[in-house]
């Protein structure tokens, strides 16, 4: 693969689906409480292949939204006792995620932490969208609403993992509906930032890196039953995650987070709560970048 995966076929190139649970948005300061891959290779369905919460050696925090505490993750590994198994998962394929301008920065913080400098190529999930003139850009669950595809909210990473599984294969059939065979054409579309990472090579296998998959894993997949009640500051969260994710916040968000705090009945006072915790997190990735500059360092930041 000389130009990554440009000239590869969609169809047949493996993909697998990452998402993340976390303290917080700033990678590096923020870090990683549960990680999820589906794979979906080609012909195939989408398939849960590796699961686990996630120990952050720090103190858990936004537990109001993920439902994760400190008791949970007590026994779990760290991230760098499963970089095998996430290798293992996501190896030669394609990755995405629904906001993978989120979940690339804490994939890159946390293996560059545990020593593995490769970040592979990669696409959004809620961008795929709109690129392909499916609907805007929205939230997870509003893009499960619009396809038709059963969703628990829970933030369990697990079932947001398969919900977006479940979104590429309708994505896939508009792609192959449309004659786009390569990534290469796919990028042609629109200029979104991701399709860069195209150029990249896919993941490695752990052997390569001398790296074991961890057995002690600590899972919360088995806990997906039913229809748990809906969690309203989960549901803000999400959406003003993807609101802010461009850094433009335009007048219809606006009124989509307006409805979002009218549905959930949101206070005031949890309302600034959540935004206190966006903002800040975006103060502190300019601040991180414009201090890791001035160094005359390059700054990690997100793909």
């Amino acid at each position: 693969m000389a130009n990554g995966i440009q000239d590869s076929r969609i169809a047949d190139t493996p993909v697998a689906i990452i998402d993340f649970e976390t303290t917080g948005l700033t990678a590096g300061f923020d870090r990683v409480i549960e990680v999820s891959v589906v794979r979906v290779d080609p012909g195939e369905q989408p398939r849960l292949v590796f699961d686990t919460l996630v120990n952050p050696r720090r103190p858990v925090a936004a537990t109001e939204i993920h439902g994760i505490t400190d008791a949970d993750v007590e026994k779990a590994p760290g991230f760098s006792d499963i970089v095998g198994n996430l290798l293992e998962a996501t190896a030669g394929c394609a990755v995405a995620a629904y906001n993978v301008y989120f979940d690339m920065q804490f994939l890159e913080f946390e293996l560059g932490n545990s020593g593995v400098r490769h970040l592979p190529p990669h696409f959004c999930l809620m961008y795929l969208r709109p690129m392909l003139g499916l609907g805007s850009h929205s939230k997870l669950e509003e893009a499960c609403k619009t396809h038709e595809i059963e969703r628990i909210p829970s933030h369990v990473a697990a079932a947001d993992a398969l919900a977006s599984g479940e979104l590429f294969v309708k994505y896939l059939a508009e792609i192959n509906a449309r004659g786009i065979t390569t990534y290469g054409e796919l990028a042609k579309l629109k200029k979104y930032k991701f399709v860069d990472s195209f150029l990249r090579q896919p993941m490695p296998s752990p052997s390569e890196l001398g790296l074991q998959p961890c057995g002690k894993l600590v899972s919360r997949a088995g806990t997906l039953s039913g229809t748990p009640a809906r969690n309203p500051t989960a549901a803000y969260w999400d959406l003003l995650k993807s609101v802010l994710v461009d850094l433009e916040v335009t007048e219809a968000e606006l009124l989509a987070i307006k409805a979002e705090q009218e549905a959930g009945g949101l206070t005031p006072e949890e309302m600034r709560m959540l935004h206190a915790r966006a903002f800040a997190s975006v103060i502190s990735t300019f601040a991180t970048l414009l201090l890791t500059r001035a160094g005359g360092r390059t700054a990690v930041r997100p793909a």
